[in-house]
């Protein structure tokens, strides 16, 4: 509580929303802590609450905390708004939090806003919760009487055999990243999403779970109203709205805020100074004939643009080296949408400024500019070699399907000399996708890369090629259980392999 001088003395002056709201944020991140620490010291905790595990649940029927979340989430929002995304999503606090720092050293981001990047959110949700019913119940079985290997190459998951509970978890991280990975994943959706795309940019645009609590949203009756006869348009609740929505103006021409996006912080309640703004039942936007028309930053041909390089580089990053979640990969790829918004400005207009950087004065490039232009053609250089790396996974991958010799034939040096050479093919495009200093063009290891390279060295005869480079994986992933059982395998294949035998 803060406390006042007055000419009757001293009076309580309550606190501001925005307060009570960070609190919250920071217990949510608390309550995660301690659901760790439990974890550690009994070994055995609730499951992770992670809305995530709901695609668990629709995979496999097991219902997990993050499919009860996910489920308490979209009903709440669908009765009460985005309450959850606004004061329980600690993704949500990280971007505040960014946003708070940022705004402490005198930055405040525009918000980015884009028609086809918006899509993202809804395109990733049901790629995670809808594709897999739908692969499994009607396009795998039609495929598979038609084209049974492309069926086969979908990898639908396995028939649905009921439903049960899981609640309870004794490898509570498993499937989690390590620091290597959440440290820069969590930079890159805190700073980088609010200075590029502003405040909850990841909410708008990379946030698979907003993708269904967005539209479940528009159901919601509990809305910010506006009492006409206070509000004077002076727009202070479109300054202070988190989200950077244009409040006073919804209020205006619609008595309400309808903005989908509008995750109920209360900011701008908070902030009217006659209390013209408050949280009551009305018509929602889904049973009104008019809602607010949408604004946006770019012309059509940029929006395509700016799309295609997201999806090309969803695609280049989404488990890059064994390394980059969906969410990161998602984020990545609207950053990169983003950053072309940002050349085409470069390229085209003579004056620009971005944030409190003046990157182009008089039809000429400063420094700043000159130095955000190298850096976009940086970062250009790295998703062409990205892309390329893909290519030369796939091509790997692609051949490698086609040697379909088993560990016996392998063990007896029975191989075909037609399926040596298609394991020498894949082999070559293996090696092209190995790092730099093996001899490739990677910037890192693919994890499935020196498996698949061993044991293709094994169905080719060459036992000592196949042990030696496991041995040398070993040393690089000492607790990597995979890596320890394909060594043992292949010493053991090459014990019994007739070329091994005195």
């Amino acid at each position: 509580m803060q406390t006042v001088a007055t000419e009757t003395g001293i009076r309580t002056r309550r606190w501001r929303i925005a307060h009570w709201r960070a609190l919250a944020l920071i217990g949510v991140n608390l309550l995660i802590a301690a659901h760790l620490l439990h974890w550690t010291v009994a070994g055995e905790t609730l499951g992770r609450v992670v809305l995530a595990d709901a695609k668990i649940t629709l995979e496999r029927g097991m219902i997990n905390p993050g499919f009860l979340l996910f489920a308490l989430a979209l009903a709440s929002t669908a009765l009460f708004g985005r309450f959850f995304c606004g004061w329980a999503c600690h993704m949500g606090g990280l971007q505040d939090l960014s946003a708070w720092l940022l705004a402490r050293a005198g930055i405040r981001p525009r918000p980015f806003r884009s028609r086809l990047l918006g899509w993202m959110p809804l395109l990733l949700a049901l790629y995670l919760f809808v594709w897999p019913s739908v692969a499994r119940s009607l396009i795998a079985p039609w495929l598979s009487g038609v084209t049974p290997e492309f069926a086969a190459w979908l990898d639908p998951p396995a028939p649905l055999r009921g439903w049960s509970l899981a609640l309870r978890s004794r490898d509570l991280w498993v499937g989690m990243p390590d620091l290597a990975v959440a440290i820069p994943f969590l930079l890159v959706c805190g700073v980088a999403t609010v200075y590029f795309l502003g405040a909850r940019g990841l909410c708008r645009y990379g946030c698979p779970y907003g993708g269904l609590l967005r539209p479940a949203e528009q159901l919601a009756p509990l809305r910010i109203v506006v009492d006409p006869d206070r509000c004077d348009g002076c727009a202070r609740c479109s300054a202070a709205c988190t989200l950077s929505i244009r409040v006073h103006e919804q209020v205006q021409a619609h008595g309400a805020v309808l903005d989908a996006d509008c995750m109920r912080t209360l900011d701008c309640v908070d902030a009217c100074p006659h209390q013209a703004l408050a949280l009551r039942p009305t018509t929602p936007p889904a049973w009104r004939e008019q809602t607010p028309p949408p604004t946006y930053d770019l012309r059509l041909r940029d929006e395509l643009r700016v799309a295609a390089v997201a999806f090309m580089t969803l695609l280049a990053t989404r488990g890059l080296y064994g390394r980059s979640p969906r969410r990161r990969a998602a984020t990545l790829a609207v950053l990169a949408g983003f950053l072309v918004f940002l050349g085409l400005k470069l390229a085209e207009r003579p004056d620009w400024r971005f944030a409190r950087l003046n990157l182009r004065r008089a039809g000429r490039l400063t420094r700043a500019g000159l130095a955000a232009a190298v850096l976009l053609l940086v970062l250009a250089s790295l998703l062409a070699q990205t892309l390329v790396l893909r290519a030369v996974l796939w091509q790997a991958a692609r051949l490698d399907a086609q040697v379909l010799v088993g560990f016996a034939t392998v063990a007896a040096d029975a191989v075909p000399p037609p399926q040596r050479t298609a394991a020498a093919r894949a082999a070559r495009w293996y090696r092209l996708a190995q790092p730099l200093g093996d001899g490739g063009i990677a910037l890192a290891v693919t994890p499935e890369v020196p498996l698949r390279l061993a044991w293709l060295d094994l169905v080719q005869g060459e036992c000592a090629t196949a042990t030696a480079r496991l041995a040398t994986e070993q040393v690089r992933r000492p607790t990597d259980a995979v890596v320890a059982t394909a060594r043992k395998q292949a010493e053991a294949l090459c014990a019994l392999s007739p070329r091994s035998r005195p």
